[in-house]
């Protein structure tokens, strides 16, 4: 049994690469459970709540304005493959590799006039998307203390989401004339920088490019001792 906490990193249409003075990191928390199934394969259930922020702003696109932040579960099961045994002599620190598929739910949201605002409802591109995806996540992991029965483990995963639109934005901006007053002043921002909206098909965001999230976490692990793994434990002392 384990739980982590740890910080995220949204990677999608509103976020910029390398613009390291504006990561706009989040938070997350988790609660797995895994068996060891052999002494380099885990099967692992796992269950997430996530913080996930992005912003044009301070970047080349900061003439749209657009940004979004979300509370999100996602939940997950995989597999988790130790790089050797764990009575391996040679190995003091033995990381591993983590694989598996899931599910999360989108609830992107923005700050407009004062108040937050759902985005999804909206249909800002007049697409009524599916706000239930799939995810895969892969990683790595380290443990960094271990005792008999607790490890701390530092673990970084990616998890690919299977949607342009965690973050509300994927493709054109819409005819706004086909929208309600509200949608539409939050599908295209500009008026708020007192500037013409755009123009109906003009380019709103990357849809070639699918939405995912970093998590870099510290995880506490509390091992349960079957009376099989206790017997094979003995049979290979260290």
């Amino acid at each position: 049994m384990n739980a982590g906490i740890g910080t995220t990193y949204y990677t999608g249409d509103l976020t910029e690469a390398g613009n390291l003075g504006h990561l706009r990191l989040g938070a997350a928390i988790n609660g797995a459970i895994a068996y060891r199934y052999s002494p380099q394969l885990t099967f692992r259930l796992e269950g997430q709540v996530y913080f996930i922020r992005g912003s044009q702003k301070s970047t080349h696109l900061a003439y749209n304005n657009l940004s979004f932040y979300s509370v999100n579960p996602d939940i997950w099961a995989g597999i988790q493959w130790d790089f050797w045994q764990e009575n391996d002599k040679n190995h003091v620190i033995i990381p591993y590799a983590l694989l598996g598929a899931g599910l999360t739910y989108m609830t992107p949201r923005a700050t407009f006039a004062g108040s937050y605002v759902s985005l999804a409802p909206l249909h800002t591109e007049g697409v009524d998307y599916n706000r239930l995806p799939v995810i895969i996540r892969y990683g790595l992991g380290v443990p960094i203390v271990a005792t008999e029965r607790f490890k701390w483990n530092l673990e970084a995963a990616y998890t690919h989401v299977l949607s342009d639109y965690l973050d509300d934005v994927s493709t054109v901006y819409p005819d706004r004339s086909k929208l309600d007053v509200f949608a539409a002043a939050l599908s295209d921002r500009r008026l708020e920088l007192g500037t013409i909206p755009n123009a109906t098909g003009a380019q709103r965001g990357n849809s070639n490019r699918r939405d995912g999230y970093f998590v870099l976490s510290v995880r506490l692990i509390f091992i349960v001792r079957t009376y099989v793994q206790r017997n094979y434990r003995r049979s290979f002392p260290r």
